[in-house]
């Protein structure tokens, strides 16, 4: 009985003692103190990798405005671009407008030089007898300066067509510029309006050029 109340009484017996109570003490703050370093640590830690999101965040942000902002300068640059090149294409047309006009004047007709054909009328006055023959010259001389420009007109033609064609192709490359910009940009772009309404004027001028043609063809 006695040996089994001994462990008790020893246990009791520590317990009470000042030097196990500072002991067990001692421990219970170093652990205390252990706790509250790694929660400053993960705290610390924490902190570090909230910074370093709040960093790449800030990073992808000025990344995306860096972007946006390159696409826009591309986007005006393009608009530019596209600008240009139908102002030239207008000029073009308008050479092509004014070429056709020209031609479309009628030729003078030749007239005999009375000074310049001495010898002719010497001919005529001489000897009426040979009249009929200067004249069938004269006309002969017309037809075949007839024939030359009208040559030289078709020459000019084929020109003004194979020109109109290169400068409606050019449109239509144009054109379809316009419309894949058009995806990248407001429905309502004040811009793209004005280059569709530019299109659609110097299209107009195309088709009236051709018209032109069939009647001189």
């Amino acid at each position: 009985m006695l040996k089994k109340g001994l462990p008790i009484l020893l246990a009791g017996m520590l317990v009470a003692s000042p030097t196990f109570a500072a002991k067990h003490d001692g421990k219970h703050v170093e652990k205390s103190h252990v706790i509250v370093k790694k929660e400053e640590a993960n705290k610390k830690q924490l902190l570090a990798q909230k910074k370093k999101e709040e960093k790449k965040k800030e990073e992808k942000k000025k990344q995306e405005l860096a972007k946006q902002k390159k696409e826009q300068q591309m986007l005006k640059n393009k608009l530019v671009e596209l600008n240009k090149k139908l102002g030239k294409i207008e000029l073009r047309l308008d050479e092509v407008t004014a070429a056709l006009a020209a031609l479309s004047m009628p030729n003078e007709q030749l007239i005999p030089n009375e000074k310049t054909d001495e010898n002719e009328q010497t001919t005529e006055v001489v000897n009426e007898q040979n009249s009929a023959a200067v004249t069938t010259t004269e006309q002969s001389t017309v037809v075949q300066v007839d024939e030359e420009d009208e040559a030289e007109k078709q020459e000019e033609l084929d020109k003004w067509i194979g020109k109109l064609i290169s400068t409606s192709n050019q449109l239509k490359a144009v054109k379809n510029e316009i419309r894949a910009l058009e995806k990248k940009l407001p429905a309502d772009d004040a811009n793209i309006q004005a280059l569709k309404e530019k299109v659609k004027t110097l299209e107009e001028k195309v088709q009236q050029n051709k018209e032109k043609l069939l009647e001189l063809l």
